[in-house]
């Protein structure tokens, strides 16, 4: 077990190395755009992405997450099963494609949104050579980060370059799709290097991944409807503005869960092997995971919870502080989306896919019926009340399903009391520093972490 923590830091590390480079460059980008497309335009451009998003779900249909399971399985004889996931993957992106086709043609009677549809979806061919799934079941998150990099980098740059003001928005899902395309390269390079590509169109090894991939693909429509569906509904009920807001508070906390998904696709592959080998280690695994996330995410909150409309201000302009509320109440999201995460991987990596089928069931139609409710009601407010009330309910579930599986100690009580505390002096530390100080939020940030990881850095951190 000792060389475990070893591999998941050491993937962790340069997983959050690349996440936060490329988080980082994507996040000024969606400063960039917000203020100079405004809230309609942006809300636009984020209701074609989450458009786009639903047609993926064909184009990947779970096969992601099968293609990781099989290469952690066997990393060393895994070339076939690698070539057959990778040309259904590109068999269904080309029909996914025209599938989009046809809703923009039939359905979308505005101009600018169908172009918008059509330029997006063109991501939807390029991410199906994406080979993320093969690097992450390999083990391999140094390729896998720096081909993200890469990617964001590209699209970074050109997004500065030729995006000036509203009438440059076309540049933005045309340079997405081309930074899609370089990370596909790097990856495909570094692939053929040890195995080769054979695409094919082998109906019956098709029809076997996807007897697999089915729960997967279904969970992944789950998801995406608690996950996304908010934002269509917003523009449904609300209009594009409120959709920009929306979209603003969102992606400040997908950075958060994109970090956090990391550290996920890092311990996923070794629970894995915990399970099949050594399965006395996996519920000390599973502590491990739970503290890493109380510890990220506890402070994140009480300090996102002080400075939120300091934070909004700062970053996108006034015109945006509609979009604080939102913020906050995604931020206590993000913090039980950490720990549900985590229990989701155990029942998947200990074979429990229907249990963890019926919990993004249930996550579903919580989210839907919230959202239906609250959305009309309190608009961006209401959709982000919509996913904290979902995540609560499916950690709840999780927990009384993961029971069976973990009888020992979940948190250890110093642990969670020394967090507690660090927490504490932290929030008192930003909560004088905004009375007294009035500095920039930046500094009250730097100021909180300081304190935070000073008081609690020799109690907590072993």
């Amino acid at each position: 077990m000792k060389e475990q923590p070893k591999t998941v830091w050491a993937n962790f590390g340069f997983g959050l190395m690349g996440r936060l480079a490329s988080q980082a460059f994507s996040f000024v980008i969606v400063v960039y755009l917000a203020r100079v497309l405004g809230p309609a335009d942006y809300g636009d451009l984020s209701w074609a992405l989450a458009v786009v998003s639903y047609f993926n779900l064909l184009a990947n249909f779970g096969l992601h997450t099968v293609g990781t399971r099989e290469i952690a399985r066997d990393q060393t004889n895994c070339q076939e099963s690698a070539n057959q996931i990778l040309s259904l993957r590109v068999w269904l992106a080309i029909l996914s494609y025209v599938l989009l086709i046809l809703y923009g043609y039939f359905l979308v009677s505005n101009l600018r949104l169908l172009y918008l549809l059509l330029l997006y979806g063109l991501t939807l061919l390029s991410s199906s050579w994406f080979l993320d799934w093969f690097f992450v079941g390999m083990e391999d998150m140094k390729s896998l980060t720096i081909a993200n990099m890469l990617g964001s980098l590209l699209s970074g740059l050109f997004t500065f370059l030729l995006v000036k003001d509203v009438n440059d928005i076309y540049f933005i899902p045309a340079v997405s799709f081309a930074g899609s395309v370089l990370a596909c390269l790097y990856l495909l390079n570094l692939y053929r290097k040890n195995h080769s590509v054979c695409l094919s169109l082998n109906f019956g090894s098709f029809f076997k991944w996807l007897r697999l991939s089915v729960p997967f693909a279904f969970t992944g429509l789950l998801s995406q409807v608690y996950g996304n569906m908010d934002m269509l509904l917003i523009g449904y009920f609300a209009g594009s503005e409120e959709v920009g807001y929306y979209s603003v508070a969102y992606k400040i906390v997908f950075v958060l869960s994109g970090i956090i998904g990391i550290y996920s696709q890092s311990t996923w592959p070794v629970m894995i092997r915990l399970f099949e080998n050594n399965k006395q280690e996996l519920g000390a695994f599973l502590k491990q995971n739970l503290h890493s996330m109380l510890y990220f995410m506890l402070p994140i909150v009480t300090g996102g919870t002080l400075l939120g409309g300091n934070i909004i201000e700062a970053f996108f302009g006034e015109r945006y502080m509609p979009a604080a509320v939102p913020f906050i109440l995604l931020l206590y999201y993000v913090f039980l989306m950490a720990i549900s995460i985590t229990l989701a991987n155990l029942l998947l990596a200990t074979k429990k896919d229907k249990v963890y089928l019926s919990t993004l069931t249930l996550g579903a139609l919580v989210n839907v019926l919230a959202n239906l409710v609250l959305i009309p009601a309190w608009r961006a407010t209401g959709a982000a009340v919509a996913m904290v009330i979902t995540e609560l309910v499916i950690v709840v579930f999780l927990l009384s399903k993961a029971n069976s599986l973990h009888k020992g100690e979940w948190i250890d009580s110093k642990f969670l009391f020394a967090v507690a505390a660090s927490n504490g002096v932290m929030a008192m530390g930003i909560a004088g520093s905004m009375k007294w100080l009035q500095v920039h939020v930046g500094i009250e940030i730097l100021l909180g972490a300081i304190l935070y990881i000073g008081v609690s850095w020799p109690f907590c951190v072993k």
